[in-house]
């Protein structure tokens, strides 16, 4: 994984909240909108962020597949509305998934707020949606935690290595060897 492209990602969705409420930040997003001639139904305000990269989070969207791309929107993305349809786009994969226990699969609450938290960039995750969950063994439930950890791993580097093949070809960033 390349040290650019986690950073990368983060600009093209979103900004931790920590710095939105920053003046300097304001003043940077406010420079870093254009207006467009195009319809309001074809692009959006939140798809013409631009910035040195050259790339927008709707090139993504229309190159990735959707359920990846929901990931990535769950990962990176700071606006809870657009996490949660993603995750609406992604859950009837997980559902399915037979690696994950059965107790996940059959409760959709706990299954996305479980799964939600896991998802999520460790530099947005807030303490508010991390849950406990009582009634059951320490080791049944750290059983749980790693399978979770294990899909939800590998959700995210399905998500982000075909991110980084479309960042890669885009010019945004490059593949230095050692």
């Amino acid at each position: 994984m390349y040290f650019a492209l986690e950073p990368a990602l983060m600009r093209i969705f979103g900004t931790p909240e920590l710095m939105i409420k920053t003046a300097s930040w304001q003043r940077d997003i406010n420079a870093g909108y254009r207006k467009t001639a195009v319809a309001p139904e074809h692009r959006s305000t939140r798809d013409e962020r631009l910035g040195d990269d050259g790339i927008r989070k709707g090139d993504l969207r229309e190159k990735m597949q959707p359920e990846l791309f929901a990931i990535l929107t769950i990962r990176y993305d700071d606006n809870q509305e657009n996490r949660s349809i993603a995750w609406q786009r992604v859950q009837h994969h997980l559902r399915s998934d037979k690696r994950l226990p059965k107790p996940f699969r059959c409760n959709p609450v706990l299954l996305r707020l479980w799964l939600m938290y896991e998802l999520q960039h460790p530099g947005l995750r807030q303490d508010k949606g991390k849950i406990q969950i009582k009634g059951k063994g320490e080791s049944t439930v750290y059983r749980w935690q790693q399978k979770c950890r294990q899909v939800c791993n590998e959700l995210i580097r399905l998500a982000e290595d075909e991110a980084q093949d479309l960042l890669e070809q885009s010019g945004v960033i490059r593949h230095e060897p050692y």
